[in-house]
């Protein structure tokens, strides 16, 4: 019994250990033995860790950078389609802020032309291009292609990046890419009716499939839906309906995928239809605006949605940046600082003086190769750079 007691007691101070380790350190354990390889990829094992990162994340917030390049660049285009197909990710923390730790790239080789906003839970990232869905767990270096097919029931200009989100079905346990397209376009008034889509990822018979009613609402084209709680909220297209829909966003249960709608801020002005952004941070859904839509500088606003409840939810005004350019929040760094990203910089802003001090530029990152101890520049030809709130984990892309 003594015996026993002492092996259960050092596999508890393993366990303890492990779950505080890096990604990189936990998978070279796996080789140890195969008690261990088992340990380590158990899904209470992955979810644990995963907790512990998400606690440490808070503490010591860290960023996802990846930099997006033309291969060449064409007069005229409204939204390129001569994107790199060589993406690129890297890793910043506060601690080193004039570096970028290299973590995962891929070249797809031509899959694509453009890409556009993308979406981080739990440690996955999903990037919707023009052709194709990739998800990424840039800290295992795992990549998955998704199902190829068009669901589009009309024709679409070949360079449009339909809105993808994802999120985690409580439910369940597992994770849900979810995408919009077109079904169809009314001849006399140019209205679009939009259809959803889902994938289960780690179902071993997995496919795309339709969710049981479509959307009562366009959403927003290019505009990357966010996910909390089991939810992923939409921006609604107030442009593409006969008529003007009721002030809020669309909203998607990830459990029994059926739609609902969420008010927006009551504080929020009508007057700014869709120019509003939806980020996560710290486990909430947060709105970005601009305090007014009259002409003139304005600061920019952030609502946390504090209780969900259909058009009965609450918003919290939070923060105001004593700023007219439009950005985003990323992560506090302190209680009173606060990460804030626009127009390829990242600033502090401080919530006791409302003072804004820049903390990097993209572009002016060392962005380290793959080779450990050497870096380089971003490259040529950046266009932007998606940069997000990050948190590693060990979330498998497969069953």
């Amino acid at each position: 019994m003594k015996s026993k007691t002492q092996t259960e007691l050092l596999e508890e101070m393993i366990l303890e250990i492990l779950i505080r380790l890096p990604v990189k350190s936990i998978l070279r354990f796996k080789s140890v033995s195969k008690a261990w390889c088992a340990m380590i990829s158990d899904p209470l094992f992955i979810r644990t860790h995963l907790l512990h990162s998400a606690s440490k994340s808070n503490q010591n917030p860290s960023l996802l950078i990846s930099p997006h390049a033309l291969d060449s660049v064409i007069k005229g285009e409204k939204w390129p389609t001569t994107f790199s197909t060589q993406i690129r990710f890297y890793q910043w923390q506060s601690a080193s802020p004039s570096v970028a730790k290299f973590l995962l790239a891929k070249d797809f080789q031509g899959e694509f032309s453009s890409v556009c906003q993308f979406v981080h839970c739990d440690g996955l990232v999903l990037l919707p291009t023009n052709t194709k869905v990739y998800l990424f767990n840039p800290a295992t270096r795992d990549t998955l292609t998704l199902p190829e097919n068009n669901p589009n029931k009309i024709p679409v200009p070949p360079d449009v990046c339909l809105p993808a989100g994802l999120g985690l079905d409580p439910s369940t346990g597992r994770y849900k890419v979810v995408r919009a397209f077109y079904r169809s376009i009314d001849p006399l008034t140019d209205v679009f009716h939009m259809g959803m889509q889902v994938y289960t990822i780690g179902d071993t018979a997995a496919s795309w499939r339709d969710t049981p009613t479509d959307p009562p609402y366009p959403v927003v084209e290019w505009t990357t839906p966010k996910s909390v709680k089991g939810q992923i909220f939409w921006v609604i297209d107030i442009y593409n309906m006969k008529l003007r829909p009721p002030h809020c966003l669309l909203r998607l249960n990830l459990e029994d995928e059926t739609f609902g709608t969420t008010c927006l801020p009551d504080s929020l002005d009508p007057a700014l239809d869709e120019a509003f952004m939806l980020d996560v941070m710290h486990g909430d859904i947060c709105l970005t605006a601009s305090s007014s839509a009259k002409p003139g500088p304005q600061p920019q606003l952030i609502w946390a949605l504090v209780h969900e409840d259909g058009m009965s939810s609450r918003w919290e005004q939070r923060y105001s940046i004593c700023t007219s350019q439009v950005g985003r929040p990323m992560a506090l760094l302190t209680t009173d600082i606060l990460m804030w990203y626009s127009r390829r910089h990242l600033y502090r802003h401080c919530l006791h003086t409302s003072e804004l001090t820049n903390l990097v530029k993209m572009d002016d990152l060392r962005y380290q190769r793959r080779r450990a101890g050497t870096f380089e520049s971003a490259g040529q030809n950046i266009f932007f750079f998606n940069v997000m709130s990050y948190m590693e984990s060990l979330v498998r892309l497969t069953a």
